[in-house]
């Protein structure tokens, strides 16, 4: 099995975001399993931890358990 590059995954994450706006979590977790089939909720959630903590996004809570993702 081919091990996933991480590296890969914030620039994705951001084109994303700058193409579609703000995101709903679960809509950005479909969008890059496409672009890496490896990839599980829980590597989304580091890699959104490590980006909120660079200043690269902005996660909130919202209505219903859910969260949006947006660019800061």
């Amino acid at each position: 099995m081919k091990k996933m590059d991480t590296k890969l995954i914030p620039p994705k994450i951001i084109e994303l975001l700058e193409r579609n706006g703000a995101l709903k979590f679960d809509d950005l977790y479909k969008r890059v399993k496409k672009f890496n089939s490896d990839f599980n909720e829980n590597d989304l959630n580091n890699q959104l931890m490590k980006m909120e903590i660079q200043g690269l996004v902005k996660v909130y809570r919202i209505p219903r358990g859910k969260r949006r993702v947006e660019l800061a």
